[in-house]
């Protein structure tokens, strides 16, 4: 197995994580936030459903013009989502950086150097791993604890492993 199928498996997986806790999510926690100025349900998973696709969208983007365009495009597009579009979106996501990395091998991910959102120079391979793999494990992270702060009973499985379907 090649390191680029074991980041797609990881995102992938991750991908899988957040569909099962959407499932867990009523509607009448789409508004809930912990504190003000957190995001509320519904906007973590609008974000949720396009920031790790972003990231590997600038990352195989050349041109610096159009890279411009990127995030606030895809973010125009995740203030599109309807709460039961999730899962499609969240497809989506994944669909997109599956098609993205296509033609990408395990030499250009140690050797192909991009820069992080916050401007930081990396190897493609660890950006990959410094963006969209953690946030999307860290704001699926997030979503577990807005059901459990709210008394949906989730196990931390749920959060790790696939338990059902």
């Amino acid at each position: 197995m090649t390191h680029k199928q074991q980041i797609l498996n990881c995102l992938q997986k991750e991908t899988d994580l957040c569909k099962r806790l959407f499932t867990l999510t009523p509607a009448e926690l789409y508004n809930y936030a912990p504190i003000e100025g957190m995001r509320t349900t519904l906007e973590l998973l609008k974000y949720l459903s396009w920031s790790a696709g972003s990231c590997v969208e600038t990352y195989m983007e050349t041109d610096k013009e159009k890279q411009k365009g990127i995030y606030s495009r895809n973010d125009d597009y995740g203030e599109t989502m309807k709460p039961e579009e999730f899962p499609q979106r969240m497809d989506e996501q994944m669909g997109k950086i599956t098609r993205l990395l296509e033609n990408t091998g395990d030499d250009e991910l140690l050797s192909r150097e991009v820069v992080l959102p916050w401007r930081e120079p990396k190897t493609l391979g660890e950006a990959l791993m410094e963006t969209s793999l953690k946030w999307i494990t860290g704001y699926k992270m997030q979503l577990f604890l807005y059901l459990r702060m709210n008394g949906i009973e989730v196990d931390t499985g749920d959060c790790w492993i696939q338990t059902e379907g």
